[in-house]
């Protein structure tokens, strides 16, 4: 009985030093997860810097013409980017009453910089545009602003294929490059031939 007694102390110590050992091995197998912080003002600031301005995009959506000639309110407009002459005309407060709109394509798309000229009855040219599709630089024309009118000046093309170019043009947008024009009825690669020294896409 007195060796238990003895005893008794030393079962106890050990008892406390099998429970430290537990609880250590228990956080070294779970160690605490680490904290995150996150900076929400420098990634604010970063998110923010990511998003394009506001006025790079505007730029791309709007273009300016230049409305003259016999017309209601002539000027400087601003129109959305693929808007039509008729949209210039509209804003401009339509056609006065001596306009001759006889050859004005109102389904041409407008480009910026561009100036629609709307001739008075008894004026010789009926359409001018400013970026004129007649280039002062060796005569050449451009395919996707030119009038009937102006189509005709081309060599093998009457009446017919100029309607079918501009057809075609108003249906399938404009043209980029010579091998288009072999979509258009009428046109093959003879006429091709004759026709690409007088012709510019842009």
């Amino acid at each position: 009985m007195k060796n238990l007694a003895r005893l008794k102390p030393f079962g106890a110590i050990g008892a406390i030093i099998l429970l430290v050992s537990l609880v250590l091995f228990l956080h070294l197998i779970n160690p605490k997860e680490e904290e995150v912080m996150i900076d929400w003002n420098e990634y604010q600031v970063k998110h923010h810097s990511d998003e394009p301005e506001s006025g790079d995009s505007e730029s791309k959506t709007s273009l300016m013409v230049d409305v003259k000639g016999s017309i209601r309110s002539p000027g400087v407009y601003e129109l959305e980017v693929g808007s039509r002459i008729f949209d210039a005309i509209e804003i401009a407060g339509g056609f006065s009453s001596d306009a001759n709109e006889l050859n004005i394509n109102l389904a041409q798309l407008l480009h910026d910089e561009m100036l629609i000229y709307v001739p008075a009855e008894g004026e010789e040219e009926v359409l001018e545009l400013a970026s004129s599709a007649v280039e002062e630089r060796d005569g050449k024309i451009s395919i996707n602003d030119a009038t009937a009118v102006e189509l005709e000046q081309l060599p093998g093309i009457g009446p017919s294929k100029a309607a079918a170019i501009i057809t075609y043009r108003e249906e399938h947008g404009p043209f980029k490059g010579i091998d288009d024009l072999v979509q258009v009825s009428g046109i093959g690669p003879k006429s091709i031939e004759k026709l690409q020294e007088f012709l510019i896409f842009r």
